[in-house]
């Protein structure tokens, strides 16, 4: 077991917020450089649904735990591109996930996820975003557009986390870069007091619509997860993962591990990368 406060020893504060959301520092240590790619991806035609169903997916998952408490990844933002006829959007992510609650079961998903990255989305540029899907069967999905995304090859860092400090727990999501110049927090909490159990970790490329999409490589590294949710010492206590997951590549997206997750670090859980479209 490690603990992130060996690079990562973590405090909070309140600091200004846009909008009605409250802002709140995690400091950061030693978390590695930027990453940079020279791949481009060209623009291509795709049957990938609509904006709100049938998409399709480059990404590996995990699942061997009995829960997950959280997950954190370290990735790198390649060029993206939607234009307004794309039908839809694209996206570089990580999902937290429960499809075994009796509760999540029974919303209108059948299951409930707490998902942090970036979006291009239809004639927009690209953003930051958080997102849930709540185990209950109002107010169900929820979507949170959080700011401008950072220059193209900057490696952001996202973390999402149960709480265990409140009752009942809630899910903490945290988007930042190494500088904390950009900064985002999140609270995914249930009306029901019913908080997602995740039994899965999700990480790569989401793509809807059918023309236009566009992508380059994306680097996925410190691919690490939650071992306890977070308690009153405020630290994310890991395990890397140290398997490939179940990798889809619908092609696209296109994904593909280019260090197995069972190398010896660094860097921490492999690297995945993702790209799209042509």
């Amino acid at each position: 077991m490690h603990k992130t406060g060996d690079v990562l020893r973590s405090s909070m504060r309140a600091i200004p917020w846009r909008g009605a959301i409250q802002k709140k520092l995690i400091y950061a240590g030693l978390l590695g450089g930027l990453l940079f790619s020279s791949t481009n991806c060209f623009a291509a035609n795709y049957s990938c649904g609509t904006a709100s169903a049938n998409h399709c997916y480059g990404q590996t998952s995990w699942s061997e735990q009995p829960q997950y408490f959280g997950a954190y990844v370290d990735l790198q933002e390649p060029s993206m591109n939607c234009p307004s006829n794309c039908g839809g959007f694209i996206d570089n992510e990580m999902w937290l996930i429960d499809a075994n609650s009796q509760a999540c079961k029974a919303n209108s998903f059948g299951q409930c996820w707490v998902e942090a990255g970036y979006i291009a989305q239809a004639g927009e540029g690209t953003q930051f975003f958080w997102a849930d899907s709540r185990p209950q069967n109002s107010s169900t999905f929820n979507l949170h557009i959080v700011g401008n995304a950072d220059p193209v090859s900057t490696t952001d860092h996202f973390m999402i986390v149960k709480d265990g400090r409140v009752s009942p727990e809630v899910f903490q999501i945290f988007i930042y870069n190494t500088s904390e110049s950009t900064l985002y927090h999140g609270t995914s909490v249930a009306s029901n007091g019913n908080p997602m159990s995740a039994n899965a970790i999700h990480i790569g490329q989401e793509l809807a619509g059918t023309q236009g999409g566009s992508a380059g490589n994306a680097e996925y590294t410190r691919n690490i997860w939650a071992v306890q949710a977070l308690g009153p010492e405020y630290v994310f206590w890991y395990q890397r993962e140290k398997d490939e997951g179940s990798v889809r590549s619908d092609n696209p997206p296109f994904a593909s591990w280019t260090i197995n997750p069972s190398t010896p670090p660094p860097p921490e859980g492999g690297e995945f990368t993702t790209h799209c479209c042509g």
